[in-house]
């Protein structure tokens, strides 16, 4: 039976979660999630790249756990993905997707806010952190940190993020997810099927193309300076998967060196996804961390004179 064509409205139905929709100039239309308590400090997620994402097939698990906390939730599309529509001057890379953020955050009235990156997003959120520092609270960054090991990792990628898929499909959609997770068991059908639907929309195949050519050009662009990043005061926290097949944990270990608030978590038996694969344990070090932590790793408590863990316990 065919299916009825993809609506934002089907986001709801897979998902849970509405659609927004905002402008910051012509030509403009952002579609953004918008959950939790309007009140609260946002929290926005910044999705990663690959045929038919979008800000919730890439943060589905994780979004819930942030507006229970009492968070405010934010997840745009960035410009060449999903249901967001760019201007037409604007290229679909990395230097449009950072003015993105901060027009996103004016638009909104956000002074300041968290950001939660993952991949491409990873490095969205290092630039709009290091060129905006004052709008910043702290940053949460999975998968890559924009730094890479200077004398080389040891383990290269076994897998080319500017690899496009020769054709939208569910065969290409699913062979770009296996590479994202280290069990496939936890890629749910559902989850499949809409980044499938969302892949083979009309003309969303050349959009992709643009998008992924533009992402990978302005990446070699954009290697993160390592002495700006060690004047950044944003505290960070970079949350790998050891089996990670898009770039090796000793990127990430390159991140935490180079910012100097930053901590580095590494889960085992966890791919690229680490917030997927791993989504009970990630959320909990992502609420640990915008619910005060952040402020600890930049001035850790002295414990000189706690010899018991009943101690450190009471703390």
């Amino acid at each position: 039976m065919t299916q009825e064509p993809l609506t934002p409205d089907s986001i709801r139905d897979y998902f849970g979660f509405d659609s927004h929709w905002l402008s910051t100039r012509p030509g403009e239309r952002i579609h953004y999630l918008d959950e939790g308590d309007p009140a609260g400090v946002a929290v926005i997620f910044i999705h990663g790249s690959g045929p038919g994402i979008t800000s919730a097939a890439n943060f589905y698990l994780n979004i819930r756990a942030v507006t229970s906390a009492g968070f405010r939730a934010l997840g745009p599309d960035l410009y060449g993905y999903g249901w967001t529509d760019k201007p037409p001057e604007a290229a679909p890379d990395i230097f449009s997707q950072v003015e993105q953020i901060i027009r996103f955050m004016d638009a909104l009235n956000l002074p300041r806010a968290y950001l939660v990156g993952n991949s491409l997003g990873s490095r969205i959120a290092v630039r709009v952190a290091m060129e905006n520092p004052d709008r910043i609270i702290g940053a949460v960054l999975i998968g890559a940190g924009g730094a890479v090991w200077p004398a080389g990792p040891r383990f290269p990628a076994t897998y080319a993020t500017q690899e496009a898929p020769k054709q939208a499909d569910r065969a290409s959609v699913m062979k770009g997810l296996m590479k994202l997770a280290h069990n496939p068991a936890m890629l749910s059908e559902g989850l499949v099927e809409y980044r499938t639907r969302m892949a083979t929309r009309p003309g969303e195949a050349e959009r992709y193309y643009e998008t992924t050519g533009n992402r990978a050009s302005s990446a070699a662009a954009t290697v993160m300076d390592v002495e700006a990043a060690r004047r950044c005061p944003v505290p960070m926290l970079i949350i790998y998967g050891r089996e990670d097949k898009v770039g090796p944990p000793e990127n990430a270990l390159a991140c935490a060196e180079a910012f100097p608030n930053a901590d580095l978590v590494v889960f085992g038996h966890c791919g690229h996804w680490t917030m997927v694969e791993r989504a009970d344990d990630f959320n909990a070090f992502m609420l640990r961390f915008l619910q005060g932590y952040d402020r600890r790793i930049i001035d850790p408590p002295i414990r000189s004179g706690d010899l018991r863990a009943g101690d450190l316990a009471q703390s």
